[in-house]
């Protein structure tokens, strides 16, 4: 592949070689000028053609000056596709136009973009730069969803950055959250089977490949669509870990009240995924019994409870499914070395499929042949927006 370095009085010719952590370009193969790293530390700006959204160029900073490529559109889009999600892009502009702000805090923002090539929609998560920190949760974020693709995982489309802002491209979840359904509906067990089974089927693939989440909550389980619980993806990878390096953050709390594991307070013991666990446990508890595990009045409180919780009998009355209460208690023991693992969950929850006398459809089946439509109680969240 050729590209084209424009000068003053002599344009210059360049082969164009990509591998796998880089893209070289020089004179030949023997003769590389300049190297490419394939990490979120190079930063890459585009020319497109406003007329009709051909790339003409691609640039990167070298020595302090942005030094342009020009090569024809077929070579552009393969150089792209090799660096979609690898690495950063300088600016929104060229591909896509927002159209609204859906949602804001002091640190972030979801923004609804459009690709203007196609018109598709997306979700774009913009991320105040304060200090370390966002830069800290931002890299973690991309680092996952670069490397994990699943049904249940939200996918990463591209990523940018502003002077002020980082920018995270992402797929459209128009469905709301587990959150927003909780608040307006009461899940019956066809529901309930549906979605818990993808949520573990996530955090497993997420187990099996090195990640922990370490801030599930219903907040952080979205809905692909309106009315449609078969299709869910798990958000939000910002403090998401290696849980190879799980120890290095050991004198840190992570995660959100009411919803922590027992050892995440307590520094003598070994933080593991296990703690994704207890927080699915928290979550089917209160997509069971329709309260939260763990309350209070307060922030503050609901820490102070977290940090004291103990599981009892009481507890686990609420939920009237015989299967489902003895399910969460293995998720939420206080030991994480006796806690169920996910894929164990997923056994479990295969296993009460199969013993299950109701003679419904099995979650499999509901899952990958018969997508669940205008279920009746999710109608209610539909009717309130």
């Amino acid at each position: 592949m050729q590209c084209l370095r424009k000068h003053l009085l002599f344009d210059k010719s360049y082969f164009i070689y990509i591998n796998q952590d880089s893209i070289d370009i020089g004179e030949s193969f023997q003769k590389i000028k300049y190297v490419i790293p394939m990490n979120l530390q190079t930063i890459i700006d585009w020319k497109v053609n406003q007329e009709n959204q051909n790339l003409e160029a691609f640039a990167i900073c070298w020595n302090g000056k942005w030094r342009y490529f020009y090569a024809d559109q077929d070579v552009l889009l393969r150089v792209k596709e090799h660096m979609d999600r690898k690495v950063v892009y300088k600016s929104l502009d060229p591909f896509f136009t927002i159209m609204e702000k859906i949602e804001a805090n002091q640190k972030s923002s979801i923004l609804l973009v459009q690709r203007n090539e196609n018109e598709q929609i997306f979700a774009c998560k913009e991320m105040k730069k304060l200090k370390q920190y966002s830069q800290l949760l931002f890299q973690n974020e991309v680092e996952a969803l670069k490397q994990l693709s699943h049904k249940n995982i939200v996918k990463l489309i591209e990523v940018y950055e502003t002077d002020d802002q980082y920018q995270i491209v992402m797929q459209y979840l128009k469905g709301g959250s587990l959150n927003q359904c909780l608040k307006y509906c009461k899940l019956n067990n066809r529901e309930l089977d549906v979605i818990i089974q993808q949520i573990m089927e996530g955090i497993n693939y997420m187990h099996n490949n090195g990640f922990v989440h370490r801030d599930m909550k219903p907040d952080n389980i979205v809905f692909n669509d309106l009315g449609q619980f078969s299709q869910l993806k798990i958000i939000d990878f910002g403090i998401t870990k290696k849980i190879e390096d799980l120890d290095k953050d050991k004198d840190m709390k992570f995660g959100t009240p009411g919803y922590m594991a027992p050892e995440i307070f307590d520094y003598k013991q070994q933080i593991t995924e296990k703690v994704d666990i207890f927080a699915c446990g928290a979550i089917l508890y209160q997509m069971l019994t329709g309260q939260k595990l763990i309350a209070g009045n307060s922030s503050k409180q609901i820490m102070e409870n977290n940090k004291n919780f103990i599981l009892n009998t009481q507890i686990l009355s609420k939920i009237k499914q015989s299967d489902y209460r003895i399910l969460v208690q293995y998720m939420l023991e206080k030991d994480p070395q006796k806690r169920i693992s996910a894929s164990q969950v997923i056994n479990y929850l295969n296993l009460m499929k199969i013993t299950s006398n109701s003679g419904s459809q099995s979650i499999q089946m509901l899952t990958h042949h018969e997508p669940v439509q205008k279920l009746p109680n999710f109608k209610k969240l539909i009717d309130k927006q």
